[in-house]
């Protein structure tokens, strides 16, 4: 859990200590699903310095209407230490109406499946669903004026071409400074599917996430509950059932 947890902080936004760092994996996923096809998939590998690589694979696997009658995918999400998923440490597959995406407050998913570990996929019920995508970490504590840092800047800068394990690519580089220190450099490319994601830099801390393949022939993989498992019920969630993990707030 710790890899993806790790995945969330590339994603998520720097500066904040108590920012929600799986808001901005929504937002990319959001935007991205507006172009994304059954079938698109991408696997990155995060480099959490030292001997720590995982690997993060997203993949559309089919799609249908949901139960509001929108247009809607379901996507896959797999964490392992091994480049082709064999025995991920989770696996996630969730029902995402397009252009709607994945929003805390505009019901962008509508059913989702998880399982963590060894433990048996389960499907949350709808009134779990509802109550874990609300939740909100703490916001941040207010600071006198003078006190607390300046603002952090957003800068884009101009398309290139970025080499990458998957092959060369046409990314925009866009940087989140902190006065003048680069905390974050995210490298979007319309070439790559779902996310648009080609590369997350974080130099103070020599994390990483790039993107190593993607493709178009994805397959559902993950195996589903019977009619017979139990679902997730609300009642359970905070205490015999993991929060959904790109939802935690990051660690202090």
């Amino acid at each position: 859990m710790r890899a993806l947890a790790l995945v969330l902080l590339l994603l998520g936004a720097a500066p904040a200590r108590a920012a929600m760092p799986g808001k901005s994996l929504l937002d990319h996923l959001a935007k991205g699903l507006r172009s994304t096809h059954a079938g698109d998939w991408v696997t990155y590998r995060l480099d959490g310095g030292g001997a720590r690589v995982h690997y993060w694979r997203l993949a559309v696997v089919g799609e249908e209407k949901d139960r509001l009658g929108r247009d809607a995918l379901w996507v896959e999400m797999e964490m392992g230490t091994h480049p082709e998923m064999r025995a991920p440490l989770s696996q996630i597959r969730m029902l995402v109406a397009r252009g709607q995406g994945v929003a805390f407050d505009a019901g962008g998913v509508t059913r989702l499946i998880a399982a963590i570990g060894f433990d048996r996929p389960q499907e949350y019920s709808p009134e779990a669903l509802e109550h874990v995508l609300a939740k909100r970490p703490p916001r941040p504590r207010a600071t006198s004026p003078g006190a607390g840092p300046s603002t952090p800047v957003i800068r884009s800068g101009q398309e290139t071409r970025l080499m990458t394990p998957a092959g060369t690519v046409t990314a925009v580089p866009i940087e989140l400074l902190y006065r003048s220190t680069v905390i974050k450099r995210t490298w979007l490319s319309r070439e790559i599917p779902i996310l648009q994601l080609a590369k997350i830099e974080i130099p103070r801390i020599a994390h990483a996430l790039e993107v190593v393949e993607y493709g178009v022939n994805a397959k559902a993989r993950m195996l589903l509950p019977d009619a017979k498992t139990p679902q997730v019920r609300l009642e359970y969630v905070d205490k015999a059932f993991p929060q959904l993990p790109w939802l935690e707030e990051e660690a202090p």
